[in-house]
C-alpha cells in the first residue's frame, strides 16, 4: 500500500473577501517502497497576483501566541508586502481573480492526479486537514478508492488533546541535516535538492514532519503516547506553578 503525506501552502487573494485562493506549493512524501527509503516530491506554484499568507506564530515550547499576515506575490518574488485589512478588490479585478484561482486550481489537481497515479496511492494522510481537504474539492481532485486520514485526529483520539504540528514535532525531535531526517526514534535519507526546504511551514518540510509523526504513532506507540503525556503534564506544572507565584 502507497501512501502519501500531503501538506499544501496556499494564500487567499489579497482583497477577495477569502473567497478566491491560489496554491503556492505542494509538499509530499510517499512511503511503502520494497525498501522502506520515502519519496519526497515538491512543487511551487508561481502566479502573478497578490495574496495574502496568513501564519501561526510559536513560542519555544511549540504554543501558539499568535498569528502574523502579510501580502506576498510568488509569480514576482515579492513578499512581506504591507497588509492592509481593509483593501478590497473592484469588481473587475474580482472577476480576474476568480479566473486565475481556476486556473491555478487546475493545476493542482494536474500535478496531485499525476502523483496519485505514478504512485500508485491508495491513502493520503494529513495533518489538520480540514483546510486541506476544502482545497481538494475545490480542485476537483478524485480521491475515490483513496482512504484520507488526519493524523492529528487520531493522536488526539489516542491522548484527548489536540496537538499542533510545531508541538509534536518538538515532542519527537524532529529534526533535518544535510544527509537525513528524522525524530529521536527514527531516521530517513534526505534527497540533495530538498536539503534547505526541510523547514516549519514549509510545504515539504511539514510534509516530512506529517510522514515522521505518522512512523512513530504507529511504529513506537507506547514510547510516542508517554513522550506526549509527559510534555502535558510538565506544561501544565509550569502554568500551575506561575499561576501559584502570581497569588
Amino acid at each position: 500500500m502507497k501512501t502519501l503525506f500531503l501538506d499544501m501552502e496556499w494564500g487567499q487573494v489579497y482583497g477577495s473577501y477569502r473567497r478566491h485562493f491560489i496554491p503556492i506549493e505542494v509538499g509530499v512524501v510517499i512511503s511503502g517502497s520494497e525498501d522502506g527509503v520515502p519519496v519526497l516530491e515538491g512543487r511551487k506554484f508561481r502566479h502573478d497576483i497578490d495574496l495574502v499568507i496568513r501564519k501561526n506564530t510559536i513560542n519555544q515550547i511549540g504554543k501558539t501566541i499568535g498569528f502574523s499576515e502579510w501580502v506576498a506575490n510568488v509569480g514576482r518574488g515579492e513578499y512581506q508586502k504591507p497588509f492592509d485589512p481593509n483593501y478590497r478588490l473592484k469588481k473587475t479585478e474580482k472577476i480576474e481573480a476568480g479566473k486565475l484561482s481556476l486556473k491555478a486550481l487546475g493545476k493542482l489537481r494536474q500535478y496531485l492526479h499525476s502523483l496519485l497515479k505514478k504512485y500508485q496511492v491508495s491513502q493520503i494522510v494529513l495533518f489538520g486537514g480540514r483546510e486541506d481537504l476544502n482545497l481538494l474539492r475545490k480542485a476537483n481532485i478524485n480521491t475515490f478508492n483513496i482512504t484520507i486520514v488526519d493524523i492529528q485526529r487520531i493522536v488526539q483520539n489516542e491522548i484527548h488533546y489536540l496537538f499542533s504540528l510545531d508541538k509534536i514535532s518538538l515532542i519527537i525531535s524532529f529534526y533535518s541535516n544535510n544527509k537525513t531526517f528524522g525524530s529521536k526514534n527514527l531516521r530517513y535519507p534526505l534527497p540533495e535538492r530538498y536539503r534547505y526546504l526541510i523547514k516549519p511551514h514549509k510545504a515539504i518540510g511539514d510534509a516530512c514532519r506529517i510522514f515522521v509523526i505518522y512512523e512513530e504513532f504507529f511504529k513506537v506507540n507506547p514510547e510516542f503516547v508517554q513522550r506526549c503525556k509527559n510534555y502535558l503534564h510538565a506544561n501544565q506544572q509550569a502554568t500551575t506553578n506561575v499561576s501559584a507565584k502570581s497569588l
